[in-house]
């Protein structure tokens, strides 16, 4: 048969989630630790109470010049200094470029939040995985500017013009000996920085992999790059706080930013063994590709549903569910004028039916929209709906936008017992969408409270750069909840 033939003829159903193997059983995993930097706070607490308030993180650009840029606002994390993470965090900051500074900051309040001994795990089975949509791009084009200034080089830039550096900096910051990796598929990064993560915890290659997601758009030349694709929010720069309105009719684009998530996972048997206080389980994840001869268009791309709902389906079966017990979907939903509406109409196909039974949010309302940073957050996100039995609003959410279809928005938070959350994600262009599949720990799992244990940081850390004061302390735990 040749191949023309093959190609033109119609599409085999294609197989989804992790294969089986006869016999073979997956190891259960479960999040451990939250640790989220963002615009609306740092530190579980902080994040979490802004974020079921409808707290937005918007305002005036700040961290490069926005003079000549269409859109005029960002979600920058304010007063972000890594002295308040890290003893000495001021020198090394000199050196760092920001989104590893936020990536190791976040793996700071990670494992803190934890409570996990370092050198009583196997530091050759405890990996890291970070996700970067841009890496240090910003730092790598400032390199231009000092050439053509006739200015001297740093040193230190040959390492930095690696996507890989933030994973090389956290993994020698803690002592951390096992598998070291990074993702860099777009906006996606984050969620398939913990999909991957997911398999190789699975399979039982690893003991416990510290996951980040980290990114900081607001550069010149992303901001000039995203406003010539007609991608960003142009309408509401005089009114910042309205800008970000996920399947809302007035929607005018995203809102660019930056902002780390990180989350520990461990196989459910470490956890068990040191009497961990467990988030969630990490039961599914699935990414699918568009395929089918895609071509990239910033201004009229093909509204092509199938590779969405391929996604939100997989996961849902990767976690051994059925549509009708995902309860709550954190959707994409980044204000984008044509993507939420692929989306929207994606969960409709992708739930039939079940679709009045979810509760659909957008952490981006509040957040924006900034590479891996902001599916790692959604992931953070779902792991204290779990938790705390909230589920998050979707502000700015007026006039539901016809065209995304009927959707259940959230747009105040709701009290609720949440047993199941899909977390969903969607790749510049619609080349790819990732989904990853959160459920509350199984009945009969005794669920630890924190404040039980306290983190021991390990003794091969680094001698002059280690965790600041605060978090050698132990956690106090949340009220009038136990947490």
């Amino acid at each position: 048969m040749s191949f023309w033939k093959r190609s033109h003829q119609a599409p085999r159903a294609e197989p989804v989630g992790l294969p089986e193997t006869p016999g073979a059983t997956r190891i259960p995993v479960v999040v451990t630790g939250v640790g989220p930097i963002s615009a609306i706070g740092c530190g579980r607490n902080a994040f979490w109470k802004s974020l079921i308030a409808g707290q937005h993180g918007f305002g005036p650009i700040t961290l490069c010049d926005a003079t000549a840029s269409p859109s005029k606002i960002a979600a920058e994390v304010k007063d972000f200094r890594l002295e308040r993470y890290v003893v000495g965090g001021e020198i090394m900051a000199r050196h760092t470029p920001r989104p590893a500074q936020m990536a190791l900051a976040a793996g700071v309040l990670a494992l803190h939040d934890a409570e996990l001994e370092l050198d009583a795990c196997d530091p050759d089975r405890l990996g890291v995985f970070v996700g970067t949509s841009i890496g240090n791009l910003g730092e790598t084009l400032g390199l231009a500017t000092r050439i053509h200034q006739g200015r001297s080089i740093p040193p230190h830039a040959a390492f930095h013009a690696f996507n890989h550096s933030s994973a090389c900096i956290v993994s020698s910051f803690f002592n951390i000996r096992g598998p070291m990796h990074t993702a860099t598929s777009g906006c996606n990064s984050g969620l398939d920085a913990l999909g991957q993560a997911l398999r190789m915890l699975q399979t039982g290659v690893v003991d416990a992999m510290l996951v980040i997601g980290t990114d900081c758009e607001v550069v010149p030349e992303v901001l000039a790059a995203l406003n010539a694709s007609g991608s960003l929010v142009t309408r509401y720069n005089d009114s910042p706080g309205e800008a970000s309105r996920p399947f809302d009719r007035l929607r005018n684009g995203n809102v660019i930013g930056e902002g780390a998530a990180a989350l520990l996972l461990e196989s459910e048997p470490h956890a068990r063994r040191r009497q961990a206080r467990l988030y969630a389980r990490l039961a599914g994840y699935q990414i699918c590709s568009a395929g089918h001869n895609r071509q990239y268009s910033h201004d009229a791309p093909e509204i092509d549903l199938r590779p969405c709902v391929r996604a939100l389906r997989g996961a849902v079966r990767d976690a051994g569910w059925s549509r009708d017990q995902v309860e709550v979907l954190s959707a994409n939903g980044s204000s984008s004028v044509l993507y939420d509406r692929l989306e929207g109409l994606a969960i409709a196909e992708a739930f039939g039916a079940d679709l009045s039974r979810l509760r659909i949010h957008s952490t981006k309302s509040m957040l924006g929209q900034h590479g891996a940073g902001s599916s790692a957050l959604q992931a953070a996100a779902a792991c204290l709906t779990l938790r705390r039995g909230i589920v998050p609003p979707t502000i700015n959410h007026v006039e539901p936008d016809p065209a995304c279809g009927p959707l259940p928005i959230v747009t105040r938070a709701e009290t609720r017992v949440v047993s199941r959350v899909l977390v969903h994600s969607i790749g510049l262009g619609g080349f790819y969408y990732s989904a990853a599949a959160f459920e509350a720990p199984e009945a009969g799992f005794e669920v630890f409270t924190t404040g039980g244990g306290q983190v021991q940081w390990s003794e091969q850390r680094h001698p002059k750069f280690q965790p600041a004061e605060e978090f050698r302390r132990p956690l106090e735990p949340w009220s009038p909840q136990a947490d």
